[in-house]
């Protein structure tokens, strides 16, 4: 048996180390795959598109207001503005649904949500529609508490007799945070509500005076997110319809065929479920047939199959909102002539609309404590989603309520004037409280017509941008795996899982993919590459020029870049953070991306990818391999990039054929020949170079000289006496030129081996200095002459928008109105022959045609409703023509030979069926030509073309028969403006914390100024150039903030490693000359200080030791003043004197002005790269989807103008402020050691003595 000493079984274990490690590589390395792959796949599975992309549904609403008296014109009588507010707290409690909510007039408003955001139009006007409020209900038996009934009459109070508001808290139980909700309490109306110890309500609840309290929101929506649940679940059609008849149709069903349940509640659910659908003869002749699902008896409706097959064409014909009553109806609302006093209407099994012989509050009693208990037993089988989203958005409280703190879970308790109940989370609580407050403010918004409109990006554009941008993404990726190799490919990897994560988290949040989407992700690969960069940059350094080793190299650009790191997530992270406790809609949307984003930064960039580079560098196959490592660009810094890389690589390929042991020496000497010529060529460039930079001195010192010589004979024509000022000020600038000229080396710092600077390298820094003075002179000549610009031009010319952002006017028809558009069109005669008008008669017979040939085909009296609808679609179809081309509209308008013609406008034309006026459904069609422009005279121009085709404004408006227009005016665009005003104001105070710990307030100062006139310059330039201002350039404006706050933190870090590289003594050198100065003045301030106060002492002294009369001492005082008055004019004269010589002083410190030129080249490397990227992505938007063109437009001017902000005024602002704060803190430093070196003599003196 052979025994292994004790080291070969150490050298058997080592060897499984690498196997590890490599095992380690592998499955993190197959993990980021994975989860790219992963999150790509679900991403694209839960994919909701923007309205941008797929377009958007577009809502009239009108805003009624029940504790308002009625109009009576028959017009609604809310408040459009005040409307809004409550509607988009409705629709959009969190913020984050991208709902765009415009004022149309007074009493109406404009509703606009992308496609995606709901499965269908009938979704989207219920949960417009929804009125039910809030209602206070008996948690056993589900009555309402706010009714009570004395002798067969019925009282109640309305809910803002109970609550005046709601909000958000949380509350402490058991040492922990709960999210909850606390109602305002308006005086005791509900305390009244609790009943005593003796009381009926009692329960078996642990507290002895207890409310079984359920607080319900919006009935109605929840019986119509019941009725809908097929709508509201993910699936094909037939899963999504086979759980819907299993989870809703059958046990409800098993209800309504109970024995035990009364004929009420049956009738109640035959009417709720009650439809028609689209049904074709065996001769193709369509007609509409109804029935209730509740019932078998049609067989269409009888089973999941049946149903499938005409769900398209299926439409609920009852309207939830008839079976609730309004939150704050009170007790005269139920009385005779109120407006719950009739009886209720329902569908009978006859088919027709049947008085019911019940109010709305019996109703309600009898098909919600049904439809609650149903979901109470039934929830468990409903889809997850769907019932999270019932109890956050319905069912807001359910328990016990006591008037003292309660430990019994999901209980509510009176604290104060308030009540306060427990949620189940902190989103439920944000929701509930939004819900809550709109629901309780009396509004009642009712649809009027909704039409579908499709993006301004086409698919075809979509995929074309798509394309493009992952050509980038590629070329990204080539460009880090060129310059980086392994690891670059590596960090490539980690940043497209960081992306791919983040657009997962977008379902997350039910956010829609918008422009917001792509820049979000952009400026993520584009933190992460520059992190990257950062981070192999510095080990290249250390490797190649320094000769440490990969391991060494590694942890101490690790040690270094790791704070620049976290500052530029942080940087990010603020304004993410900020924008989405202030913002809404898009900007929300987009900083809930970014905010994950940084997340996934911290966790991928700066944890995990810190171990797989460790792992990768500690194993044996790339230690031995370092060119798998970086290529080493030391030759960039000689100029003539390609030559010096060429040169390389035949090096590198000469030292590897050198190392084999069989020399191939034919192949080594040709690629010596080609080495010597690639090297000869250098030399005879550099030759070149030489020379050319020797004339350049020359001519520079010529130029020197020459100034020099122009300052001198200048002077000599002056007056000594009368410009001595303007000598003195000739003179300074004939020694800085002197200075500049003749000064041959700078100081050299032993202990830090500084290197002497040349004439030449001094000539670089002086001119590049200049230039970038020079620079910021003219963009802030140029920001304010934009700025100028933009009011002047949003004065003669207004500004642009695009549809989100108003600007536009609706012209709306309806009924018959319809009818006399045709025959208008059809009547139209075109007799003069006009050969440009020929297209658009051609255009109107064929239409003609087309109507004609359906109407016969259509000839029975069930298919009129369609015929009709044709006949809309013509029209529309006939305007969508006249109005793409100014021409046509002037001709038909007998505009031609007026000096006011029709201008080329934007436009829209929509179309649908059963307009709903003055909150009467009716079966009537509708056109909606909406108009880019709110110009009087354009829109002259416009009702005069309708009065033509016979449709006239002043006519009476009625339910059969109509035409409104609406200039629609942003609302949620407005807010969004307002918000990123507080937002940038938060911004600055949220970076002042953070800014002055990792750096210095004159950094602080310098972002501000950025931060500020960055995003000023932008918007007058937009504005300037007329470019439409709405959603999408607001998103490329933020961007840009963003942007500058990202670079400000790149650039600043280098800068203050830059001072930092530098000790105390260092900068004592330096700035040496500046601190005998500062010292000084300081020193004569001192003594004349102590002069004054000795003199002062001596004063009072003579006064109390003489016996001096009144006016001596008076006299005395003056004298006094005298003294002091002149010895601070004295002061103040040195001070001057000092502050000249400081500024002079300082121009000779050469320091500063070299971290300000290598910040400056740093810093426009970095902008140059980052400006590329983004405008290459804004030329991608530009060339593929031009509809969008504000976005692409907004990104390159929002780059472009933050990075010469932040390089031309930012970076040269700091430099001022840190001279003068380096030069103040080593002066006053010196000072004060002055002052204690100045004590201790003393204290020796007295001793001595």
């Amino acid at each position: 048996m052979i025994k292994l000493n004790i080291n070969e079984k150490n050298i058997r274990k080592k060897q499984k180390k690498p196997i590890l490690k490599s095992f380690a590589i592998l499955l993190i390395v197959c993990s980021l795959i994975l989860g790219i792959v992963f999150s790509t796949w679900k991403f694209s599975e839960n994919i909701r598109l923007g309205s941008d992309f797929k377009g958007y549904y577009s809502a009239l609403v009108s805003v009624d207001n029940l504790n308002e008296e009625n109009n009576n014109n028959g017009q609604p009588n809310g408040n459009s503005t005040e409307g809004a507010k409550a509607l988009n707290q409705r629709l959009n409690p969190m913020g984050n649904n991208q709902i765009i909510i415009e004022k149309a007039g007074n009493n109406f408003l404009k509703v606009l949500s992308p496609v995606d955001a709901y499965q269908n139009e009938t979704v989207f006007r219920n949960q417009i529609q929804k009125n039910g409020g809030i209602v206070l209900l008996d948690a056993k038996n589900y009555s309402d508490l706010q009714i009570t009934t004395n002798n067969n009459k019925i009282e109640r109070k309305g809910i803002n007799e109970f609550f005046t508001g709601a909000k958000a808290t949380s509350i402490t139980a058991s040492n922990q945070k709960h999210p909850a909700i606390s109602y305002k309490l308006n005086g005791d109306a509900f305390k009244s509500l609790l009943p005593s110890s003796s009381a009926e309500q009692q329960t078996t609840y642990a507290d002895d005076k207890a409310l079984n309290l359920f607080i319900l929101l919006d009935a109605d929506g929840f019986y119509n997110d019941i009725r809908n649940y097929y709508n509201l679940i993910k699936g094909t059609a037939q899963q999504r319809i086979e759980e819907f008849f299993r989870v809703v149709v059958q046990p409800l069903r098993e209800i309504y065929n109970n024995s035990s349940t009364s004929a009420e509640v049956k009738q109640i659910l035959f009417d709720l479920f009650y439809g028609n659908w689209d049904v074709k003869t065996s001769s193709g002749v369509s007609y509409k047939r109804s029935g209730s699902l509740i019932e078998t008896k049609e067989p269409s409706l009888a089973t999941a199959t049946a149903f499938t097959e005409i769900v398209g064409s299926f439409k609920y014909l009852s309207e939830t909102s008839k079976y609730v009553y309004d939150s704050n109806a009170v007790t005269k609302d139920f009385e005779n002539d109120g407006r719950y006093s009739k009886n209720v209407s329902l569908w009978s099994q006859s088919g027709i609309l049947t008085d019911s012989n019940m109010k709305v509050n019996e109703i309600f009693a009898k098909i919600n404590p049904t439809l609650i208990q149903y979901v109470g037993t039934n929830g468990q089988s409903f889809n997850e989603v769907y019932w999270n989203n019932l109890r956050t958005n319905y069912f807001l409280f359910t328990g016990p309520v006591t008037e003292s703190k309660s430990t019994t879970a999901g209980g509510g308790y009176i604290e104060g004037d308030n009540l306060i109940t427990t949620v189940d989370s902190y989103a439920k609580s944000e929701i509930g409280a939004s819900l809550f407050n709109a629901a309780g403010k009396g509004f009642v918004f009712t649809v009027n017509s909704i039409a579908t409109l499709d993006g301004t990006v086409t698919t075809i554009m979509l995929w074309a941008g798509l394309t493009f941008l992952l050509i980038i993404a590629l070329c990204l990726i080539i460009y880090m795996g060129f310059f980086y190799r392994l690891l670059g490919l590596f960090a490539m990897i980690i940043t497209l899982a960081i992306i791919g994560m983040t657009l997962l988290s977008l379902s997350w949040f039910n956010l829609t993919v918008g422009p917001e989407t792509i820049i979000s992700a952009f400026i993520l690969i584009a933190l992460n590459i520059e992190i990257f960069s950062t981070l192999f940059e510095n080990m290249k350094e250390s490797y190649y020029l320094k000769q440490r080793g990969l391991k060494t190299s590694f942890n101490i650009s690790i040690k270094e870049n790791i704070g620049l790191a976290a500052d530029l997530v942080i940087a990010l992270l603020i304004p993410s953070m900020c924008m989405f406790w202030i913002t809404s809609n898009a900007i929300r949307s987009m900083a809930i991306m970014l905010a994950m984003g940084s997340f996934f930064t911290v966790l991928f960039t700066i944890l995990i990818s810190v171990i797989l580079f460790k792992l990768i560098l500690n194993s044996p196959w790339f230690t031995n391999k370092s060119n798998l490592f970086a290529l080493n660009t030391d030759f960039a810094n000689q100029g003539k990039f390609l030559l010096n890389y060429k040169i390389r690589r035949v090096e590198n390929k000469i030292k590897k054929l050198e190392s084999k042991e069989s020399k191939n020496e034919i192949l080594i000497n040709s690629l010596k020949d080609k080495l010597k010529q690639l090297n000869e060529k250098l030399t005879l460039i550099k030759e070149k170079e030489i020379s050319k930079t020797d004339k350049r001195q020359l001519l520079a010192k010529e130029k020197l000289n020459k100034k020099v010589d122009k300052l001198k004979s200048k002077i000599s024509t002056l007056d000594e006496n009368k410009k001595a000022k303007k000598i003195q000020k000739l003179n300074f600038k004939i020694n800085e030129l002197i200075f500049i000229r003749d000064d041959k080396t700078q100081s050299i710092i032993e202990e830090e081996g500084q290197i002497i600077t040349s004439t030449n390298e001094k000539l670089k820094i002086k001119t590049v200095e200049r230039n970038i003075k020079n620079g910021a002179k003219m963009i802030s000549l140029f920001g304010v002459f934009i700025l100028a610009l933009s009011i002047g031009f949003g004065f003669l010319f207004g500004l642009r928008f695009d549809h989100t952002f108003g600007g536009r006017t609706d012209y709306t028809l309806w009924g018959d109105n319809i009818q006399t558009a045709y025959y208008g069109m059809v009547d139209q005669t075109f007799e003069d022959q006009d050969p440009k008008t020929k297209e658009l008669e051609e255009k109107r017979n064929k239409l003609k045609t087309e109507y004609e040939e359906y109407e016969k085909t259509h000839s029975s009296s069930e298919q009129l409703s369609a015929v009709r609808l044709k006949q809309a679609e013509v029209v529309s179809e006939y305007w969508n023509f006249v109005y793409s081309k100014t021409y046509y509209v002037n001709y038909l308008s007998n505009s031609l030979n007026s000096s006011k013609l029709y201008k080329n406008h934007n436009y829209s034309v929509s179309y649908g069926s059963q307009f709903v006026y003055n909150g009467s459904s009716t079966n009537q069609n509708w056109i909606t030509l909406t108009v880019y422009t709110q110009n009087l005279k354009q829109s002259a121009i416009i009702k005069k073309l309708f009065n033509i085709w016979g449709i006239d404004k002043q006519q009476n408006i009625t339910e059969t028969n109509g035409f409104i227009t609406k200039a629609i005016k942003p609302a949620t665009m407005l807010w969004t403006l307002k918000q990123i005003a507080i937002t940038v104001a938060v911004i600055i105070l949220a970076l002042i914390i953070y800014i002055l710990i990792r750096f210095k307030w004159t950094y602080y100062i310098a972002m501000i100024v950025a931060i500020i006139v960055a995003p000023v310059i932008s918007v007058s330039l937009i504005t300037a150039l007329q470019i439409p201002l709405g959603n999408a350039s607001i998103i490329a404006i933020v961007s840009s903030l963003l942007f500058t706050i990202i670079s400000l933190f790149m650039i600043f870090g280098k800068s203050r490693s830059l001072i930092s590289s530098k000790n105390e003594k260092s900068l004592i050198d330096f700035f040496n000359k500046e601190i005998e100065i500062v010292y000084d003045t300081k020193t004569f301030k001192k003594q004349m200080n102590d002069e004054l106060f000795n003199l002062k002492n001596e004063m009072r002294l003579n006064i109390k030791t003489n016996s001096l009369s009144k006016e001596e001492k008076k006299k005395l005082k003056l004298e006094f003043k005298e003294i002091k008055h002149n010895k601070k004019i004295e002061f103040k004269k040195i001070k001057k004197e000092n502050k000249i010589k400081i500024n002079r002083v300082g121009k000779q410190n050469n320091y500063l002005s070299e971290v300000l030129v290598k910040s400056f080249k740093f810093g426009l490397v970095r902008c140059s790269l980052l400006i590329a990227l983004y405008s290459l992505v804004g030329i991608v938007i530009l060339a593929t989807m031009p509809t969008i063109l504000s976005f692409g437009l907004a990104i390159i001017i929002g780059t472009v103008v933050t990075s010469l902000v932040v390089l031309f005024i930012s970076l040269p602002l700091w430099v001022i402020f840190e001279q003068i704060r380096i030069r103040n803190k080593l002066a006053r430093k010196r000072f004060i050691n002055g002052l204690y070196v100045s004590n201790e003599e003393q204290i020796i003196e007295g001793i001595n003595d």
